[in-house]
């Protein structure tokens, strides 16, 4: 039985909403990024093919919208919190560390945040949604051999800027 998009946008949403905020530098964008990759999925729903899983399809859907806005953007500023109080409200809104303390991971999303587009779409993928390589080369549409070289460069510069901090 086929599912409506209805079905799918209540089935995904929180896993599109996570994978929103580890893309974006801030909640607004992430906010943006999230309605643009419904809106896109929701033109396009009718060529979607229901061999392929939904989920990826989706995904790709946001890694190439996010992709687009960083092309057009691509001078914007790293994260930077005003505040304590938008620190903590930006972890909070994080579903899988709303109930841990957000230091713990303020060090390790900065050094993330810091990455080029491309290294940090890959640690995304394949750390935060717990993608396979196979499966962020097929999202990315690159080798699985970028994939595996992206994530070295990405986990060196990670460890470099953790250890200088």
């Amino acid at each position: 039985m086929k599912k409506t998009f209805d079905q799918y946008t209540a089935q995904y949403s929180a896993d599109l909403t996570r994978l929103c905020i580890s893309l974006c530098c801030d909640l607004h964008e992430a906010e943006d990024l999230f309605q643009d990759t419904w809106l896109r999925a929701l033109k396009g729903f009718d060529t979607y093919n229901e061999e392929y899983p939904f989920d990826k399809w989706l995904f790709s859907i946001c890694v190439n919208t996010f992709k687009n806005k960083v092309r057009l953007f691509y001078n914007r500023k790293k994260i930077d919190f005003a505040t304590d109080e938008e620190k903590q409200a930006f972890f909070n809104s994080i579903p899988d560390t709303a109930n841990e303390a957000p230091d713990a991971y303020y060090e390790l999303h900065s050094a993330i945040m810091h990455l080029p587009k491309k290294l940090r779409a890959v640690i995304v993928l394949y750390y935060f949604r717990e993608s396979s390589v196979s499966e962020t080369a097929e999202i990315l549409n690159i080798p699985e051999g970028t994939v595996k070289s992206r994530l070295h460069s990405a986990r060196q510069q990670i460890k470099r800027r953790l250890e200088r901090e």
